[in-house]
């Protein structure tokens, strides 16, 4: 019998990218002499300005990306009950953070070739009681910005964009998280560039920084609570995190574009596979690097994978319909059957993250190949 330990390590989906410790110490030198660990400290000043550089536009640090979606929606001054047309293919933060300003979800179907917000379906949704549309950019794909944007136009309606899946992509030359009214961004650790935990809302108008600064504040304003807030602030250990973790950012970049391009190499001459592609006009996902299988290929390729301690991401169920908390919710679409929930059966991402290597890139394809056998 076979020694398990002779086995190679396990390979998990996503890797954490951290920071040299010796550099977050350093950062975190002056908070321990000042003891000032948040309330908008130097660090955090300093991070929010960084980020905003990186991004083209104005950045507001917050605790979480759950909490950068409800503060991007309260930033609309949305009339409490209005419904919030939004995908149901998205993990549950995005349809949380509806629910918790006291907004109405209601689901519009996603696009076939990239299971993003369908912009016909959108409409198909609108009634008067809409008052927003909350778009997801869905396992690094964009979304049809454009198509988005001119439907919220049109109708008057407050448009945010979740970009916690899709934080790197562009869309000509631009990044995503300027496009919409506000887009929320997710600085998880799962993400390229993390603060262990924190978020941002991100806009490319900066005439309504000032709001939200207020907001995460408790809406105070010179001690007075003049708007609506929260305790949403970010803490100065976490922006240390940030500051610590943004050099190594574009490596790890260059690193997932070598992984992707030995991916695709390794699948160009399998014509029964299938890969989620970047919308055209914009760039590719570091994030993920997504598979389109049969159901009962995708499971058969699981459980090849996990036989080798590989342990892909088979990413989100449907967020309304049976056994959901939105049981019975419709699905709005535009065509003659549903999409997304056959697409949620369909997707399987695989590890991408710069520790795998090209041996660890070879081991989930073979592992692929003979599942899919």
């Amino acid at each position: 019998m076979s020694d398990r330990s002779d086995r190679p390590a396990p390979l998990v989906f996503g890797q954490p990218l951290m920071p040299h410790q010796d550099d977050f110490l350093r950062l975190l030198d002056p908070v321990f002499h000042s003891a000032r660990l948040t309330n908008g400290g130097a660090l955090h000043a300093r991070f929010e300005a960084e980020l905003s550089r990186l991004l083209g536009g104005t950045a507001c640090l917050v605790s979480s990306g759950t909490m950068a979606l409800m503060m991007a929606l309260r930033l609309g001054g949305l009339r409490a009950g209005g419904e919030v047309i939004t995908p149901p293919l998205s993990f549950a933060a995005s349809v949380q953070a509806i629910d918790w300003c006291g907004l109405r979800p209601v689901f519009a179907d996603v696009e076939p070739e990239f299971g993003t917000l369908c912009a016909r379906a959108v409409e198909a949704a609108i009634t008067p009681r809409t008052v927003a549309i909350l778009a997801v950019h869905f396992q690094g794909i964009a979304c049809d910005v454009a198509a988005l944007e001119d439907l919220a136009r049109r109708h008057g309606l407050w448009l945010v964009f979740d970009a916690a899946q899709a934080p790197d992509v562009q869309i000509a030359g631009e990044n995503l998280c300027l496009r919409g009214d506000a887009t929320a961004m997710s600085l998880h650790a799962t993400k390229l560039l993390n603060t262990a935990e924190g978020g941002a809302v991100v806009l490319r108008d900066p005439a309504r920084a000032t709001a939200l600064t207020r907001m995460r504040n408790f809406g105070l304003e010179e001690g007075r609570m003049t708007g609506p807030g929260i305790n949403g602030k970010m803490s100065e250990l976490h922006a240390a995190f940030g500051l610590a973790v943004l050099p190594h950012v574009a490596g790890e970049i260059a690193a997932r574009a070598q992984l992707r391009r030995w991916y695709d190499a390794g699948f160009a001459d399998v014509t029964s596979l299938s890969l989620l592609r970047p919308r055209p006009g914009s760039s590719e996902s570091h994030l993920y690097y997504t598979l389109v299988l049969p159901p009962e290929q995708r499971a058969a390729v699981i459980a090849a994978l996990k036989a080798d301690d590989i342990l892909p991401r088979a990413p989100f169920t449907v967020l309304c319909g049976p056994g959901t908390r939105y049981e019975t919710a419709p699905l709005h679409t535009s065509r003659d059957h549903l999409i997304a929930p056959a697409l949620a059966e369909r997707y399987l991402s695989l590890p991408l993250h710069s520790d795998m290597g090209r041996a660890g890139v070879d081991r989930v394809v073979q592992a692929v190949m003979r599942g899919m056998s």
